[in-house]
């Protein structure tokens, strides 16, 4: 009888609130379906943006596998060079692959017949505008005159010349495999350029066929300005969103997203308001419907009203919550479900620990995580095509979903990366399951092999405050040890754990010992070949901790580069040795150029040269007396930011050297476009290289050229007298290392200047 009269009550209360509040009621249901299905579509969309990204950077990858295998060829190796374009297109009959030749314009590929096939003046124009790698506009296939799409990545042959090589789709095979469809199939997309023109075309049949340009579309008429500039705003800068325009008269509404593959390009998706609004149209009409007889029905309204919220509910989480392929959770819900099983065991161990003494219970077990990926698994893909790359990933998934059992769950997080969460009652059993894991991963063959997988775990009792997601990044962090130790299973163990806590205490130490003084520079002579003079220094930086004493730059220099703290280190360094120089010459005393390393990070700062130029200048440091040093990688990473910033400090009075020169890729033909004072040659010449003969003219080549070029030469790491006699076989103007001196003291460096030396 209370529960009958309790129901009444609320049935009663809940009528009036009907009556008394539709109208509120109308618009909150209105704006809430509106929101969440918007939300839907805009998680459809990117689901869409990261199957088109996932699909181009399969498409690089294979291309990196084809430009590698050209390179390896010489440009006048056409039949080899065909035999590999054939091998290629073989192994993918729904792609066609070429390969241009950028000194004579040819084009090889298998579809081009007995008649060559040259590339225009205008093509070569626009090849030029090319990144070295990317996702190319559509185009007409040179040889069918079929519109496609493809990608790109330009290389040098083994001969020097330069090449392009593409792998491209007809563009409708494309449109028809990525384009979307929403609400019974209301809703399509298109895939726009940052300027709005449209890239891919959907097939769909609402799809406007007239339009080249999504603000065709996106009008003045009946469209506010601001919302127009804010869209235009959001394209051009790779944002995501939603917008609601109107055109002919009918309100759309458009949600994006940026493709990270190319180069500016939006996936926009779009579908007429009131298709959106159907269901929420529908609903309202029911709950007008249903508050007329809301006296005889209130029970049937309530019901028929909870019943409709957890069934949009449910879809919503099914989409937002799992895997589209594999039915495993997305990564939100494992961290949801993860953070909530870990709160819930702290509170256990919380209880078991305070009734320990009473009870004699240990505490409740723990939980792990596993972060595991396939083996090569690109390889797959390249080989048994993309669906038996997914058929795959769904095996893999299988696997877990059994090892997991009712205790555990796990996730997808992108391409063939995993994640498991599992209870642990201690890190053994975890390893036993992931051994499982790996075994029964044997049996499934692809490629023409064994699957192979790499495996990481994190136990939360190694880590009892870490959330779920420092759990998986210190499993990720496991497996990539493993891998490098060739371990299938490896868990995070205590050097991974101290590895990350120096770090953290280096980053949380690093701003209060710069205020604090504690970096300070020393200097290494560079002398004349034959030790006799001492013609330079370089200002090399170190951290005196307290209680630690003095700490390497290789410790925490890499961390800096990082986190961008390495830039008021290079100030704070270049200050000192400004001060130190003025002081040295107030005192009538000789001094030397003294080079200073500036990282990567400084060209991308608008205000870096003046920045330097504004020190130099408040020291009164005289031209000539200061030298920066740019290492070889930073330069030829951005050839154009690179000479302008160079030019620019050479005006100023600053030397400029190129440092490491051959640690890397070095290009020669860069060098000569480099307006530097010095090239220093990296120490791995003098290891291996000066064993053979060739390996000598190599390095003295280089030293030759560069004096052609009017540029000093200096030789990094000389260590011991052999080398140094094969210096001194060369043209090199100087000799830096441990055969004359290790880096000094600043007062010990100019003691050395003072005694004539």
């Amino acid at each position: 009888m209370k529960l009958r009269a309790s129901v009444t009550v609320t049935i009663v209360f809940v009528t009036l609130c009907i009556v008394a509040g539709l109208l509120a009621f109308a618009a909150f249901v209105h704006d809430s379906l509106w929101e969440k299905s918007v939300t839907d579509i805009l998680e459809v969309t990117t689901q869409g943006q990261n199957a088109l990204d996932t699909f181009f950077e399969k498409d690089l990858d294979t291309l990196d596998l084809f430009a590698d295998e050209l390179a390896a060829q010489s440009s006048s190796d056409a039949e080899i060079i065909d035999e590999k374009i054939a091998l290629f297109d073989g192994n993918d009959s729904e792609s066609t692959y070429l390969c241009v030749d950028l000194e004579t314009g040819e084009v090889r590929r298998t579809s081009s017949g007995d008649h060559a096939v040259t590339i225009t003046e205008e093509q070569f124009a626009e090849i030029e505008q090319h990144a070295e790698r990317g996702v190319q506009d559509p185009f007409l296939d040179e040889a069918t005159g079929v519109k496609s799409i493809g990608v790109y990545e330009k290389f040098a042959f083994a001969d020097g010349v330069p090449g392009l090589v593409r792998k491209s789709k007809p563009l409708q095979e494309v449109a028809d495999r990525y384009s979307l469809s929403f609400f019974a199939n209301q809703g399509f997309s298109y895939v726009v350029n940052a300027g709005g023109d449209i890239v891919i075309r959907s097939a769909h049949r609402n799809s406007n066929r007239t339009i080249t340009s999504i603000y065709d579309i996106v009008g003045e008429e009946g469209n506010d300005p601001e919302v127009i500039q804010s869209f235009r705003l959001a394209l051009e800068q790779g944002k995501s969103g939603v917008a609601l325009f109107t055109y002919l008269g009918e309100d759309y509404v458009f949600c994006y997203a940026p493709l990270d593959s190319t180069d500016g390009w939006d996936l926009v998706s779009v579908i007429p308001n009131n298709v959106v609004m159907e269901q929420a149209n529908t609903i309202l009409e029911a709950t007008f419907a249903l508050c007329a007889a809301v006296l005889v029905g209130s029970v049937i309204v309530l019901a028929m009203y909870w019943r409709t919220s957890s069934t949009h509910r449910r879809e919503i989480e099914r989409m937002a919550y799992f895997d589209k392929l594999t039915g495993l959770y997305s990564s939100s819900k494992f961290e949801l479900e993860g953070n909530a099983q870990l709160n819930a065991w702290r509170e256990r161990s919380r209880r078991f620990v305070a009734s320990a003494d009473a009870t004699g219970h240990r505490a409740a077990s723990g939980f792990a995580v596993a972060y595991l990926n396939i083996a090569d698994f690109k390889l797959i893909n390249d080989v048994d095509g993309y669906r038996r790359g997914d058929e795959v990933l769904c095996e893999v998934a299988a696997i877990l979903k059994d090892v997991c059992g009712g205790d555990g769950f796990a996730s997808r997080t992108a391409a063939d990366h995993f994640i498991m969460f599992c209870s642990c009652g201690k890190p053994a059993d975890m390893v036993a399951r992931c051994r499982e894991i790996v075994k029964r991963a044997e049996d499934i063959i692809a490629a023409g092999r064994p699957l192979s997988l790499h495996v990481g775990v994190c136990c939360s009792e190694d880590s009892p405050d870490a959330a779920v997601n420092e759990l998986t990044d210190r499993a990720r962090m496991a497996k990539t040890e493993g891998r490098q130790t060739g371990e299938n299973v490896c868990m995070f163990n205590a050097s991974m754990r101290d590895a990350m806590l120096r770090k953290a205490d280096i980053e949380a130490a690093m701003e209060a010992a710069l205020a604090a003084g504690e970096f300070f520079p020393m200097i290494q002579p560079k002398f004349s070949t034959d030790g006799a003079r001492v013609l330079g220094g370089e200002a090399l930086v170190r951290w005196s901790r307290p209680g630690e004493g003095v700490v390497g730059p290789i410790e925490f220099i890499p961390l800096f580069e990082q986190n961008g703290f390495v830039l008021e280190l290079d100030e704070y360094v270049f200050r000192a040795v400004c001060r130190d120089l003025k002081t040295w010459i107030d005192k009538g005393k000789p001094v030397v150029p003294i080079s200073i390393n500036v990282s990567r990070l400084h060209l991308y700062q608008a205000d870096f040269v003046a920045r330097y130029i504004g020190i130099k200048d408040e020291y009164g440091i005289p031209d000539g007396i200061v030298e920066l040093e740019f290492t070889e990688s930073m330069v030829l990473e951005d050839m154009d930011s690179a000479i302008d910033v160079i030019d620019r400090l050479r005006a100023a009075g600053f030397g400029c050297s190129i440092d490491d020169f051959g640690s890397g890729e070095s290009s020669l033909n860069a060098l000569k476009d480099l307006p530097a004072d010095v090239l220093k040659l990296d120490r791995a010449f003098l290891f291996d290289r000066t064993a053979s003969d060739k390996g000598k003219v190599v390095v003295k080549t280089i030293i030759d050229m560069a004096q052609k070029l009017e540029m000093k030469t200096v030789m990094e790491g000389v260590e011991t007298s052999e080398q140094l006699s094969f210096i001194q076989t060369t043209s090199c103007d100087m000799v830096q290392g441990f055969v004359f001196s290790k880096p000094l003291a600043v007062e010990e460096f100019y003691r050395l200047l003072d005694d004539g030396r």
